[in-house]
């Protein structure tokens, strides 16, 4: 499978994780304790009981057990109760950085496999210049076996098409696991198909938050905590994820998608993705404002 498209995942499993999580086996499985971290760049220790405003790192990846391969897709995600909304920023994974310990620049997805999640984390700190506080790691399995435990989503579709076998007719669409896959997968559609591509995942993003949002419909707690046992590694406290539920439900209505312009160019002879350092800037400001760091 490609991994594009994987960065929904993350989110989608984020949402489930901090709403929804039933019962203290999940949270075990999905617990990673050794990465529980305060950010240097935090002059004192975020709160979520007083609903300060935080960051999470999500993290696509393509493990093979315990070998660490490559972090296929990466997000930033900012959360902020006061102003009840979302920033979301997808960073290309190929994005040209400083790596902390290397002598020269390497791709950002290069990090992890290198140092794992906490050197993830603290190589996104140095080249976006805000704290991250937390992060979730997932399975690029897990959007179908989320989506079905949710009992599938239904949304708006612009543009008719067929992809892997899956029909996906103007209007109001039911989508099960399976069927959001291919949706959110599909990049050929004319000279638009990435942004295409792009607004699809993003809407089916919205429309996950909106019926993970509903709990009426989760109708089947142990089929979510089997998706987040089976797909999902995070350092949220269970206690945190709990305040998450109390206090920032709101901003869960308000998301904002934003993204860095940047080009492909070849240095040395290995080709990188390298953001405009005027854009970096002023993305980096959004996130701080958002952050009210």
């Amino acid at each position: 499978m490609k991994h594009k498209w994987i960065w929904i995942t993350a989110l989608i499993i984020l949402i489930a994780t901090i709403l929804f999580i039933p019962i203290y086996k999940a949270y075990q499985s999905i617990s990673d304790p050794l990465a529980q971290r305060q950010s240097d760049l935090r002059d004192k220790m975020l709160q979520l009981e007083d609903r300060d405003p935080f960051s999470v790192l999500l993290l696509g990846v393509d493990d093979d057990g315990e070998v660490r391969r490559s972090a296929g897709t990466i997000m930033v995600l900012t959360v902020n109760p006061t102003l009840q909304s979302i920033k979301l920023l997808h960073i290309p994974r190929e994005t040209r950085v400083n790596i902390p310990g290397q002598d020269q620049p390497d791709k950002l997805n290069h990090a992890y496999k290198t140092g794992g999640v906490e050197l993830m984390m603290e190589t996104v700190e140095g080249f976006m210049k805000i704290p991250i506080d937390y992060f979730v790691k997932i399975n690029m399995e897990g959007v179908e076996e989320v989506v079905d435990a949710m009992g599938g989503i239904t949304m708006e579709n612009k543009k008719a098409f067929s992809y892997e076998g899956y029909h996906f007719p103007t209007g109001r669409i039911s989508l099960n696991g399976k069927q959001a896959l291919a949706y959110i997968r599909m990049r050929t559609l004319g000279e638009n198909g990435e942004e295409e591509r792009q607004e699809r995942q993003r809407k089916v993003i919205e429309e996950v938050i909106r019926t993970g949002a509903d709990l009426q419909s989760l109708t089947h707690y142990d089929k979510i905590a089997t998706a987040l046992m089976n797909n999902v590694k995070t350092n949220f406290t269970i206690k945190e994820m709990f305040q998450i539920k109390q206090n920032y439900r709101d901003a869960l209505d308000h998301i904002d998608s934003i993204n860095m312009q940047g080009s492909a160019k070849k240095i040395n002879g290995v080709y990188y993705e390298v953001i405009d350092d005027a854009d970096l800037k002023k993305v980096s400001k959004i996130l701080q404002k958002h952050l009210d760091y």
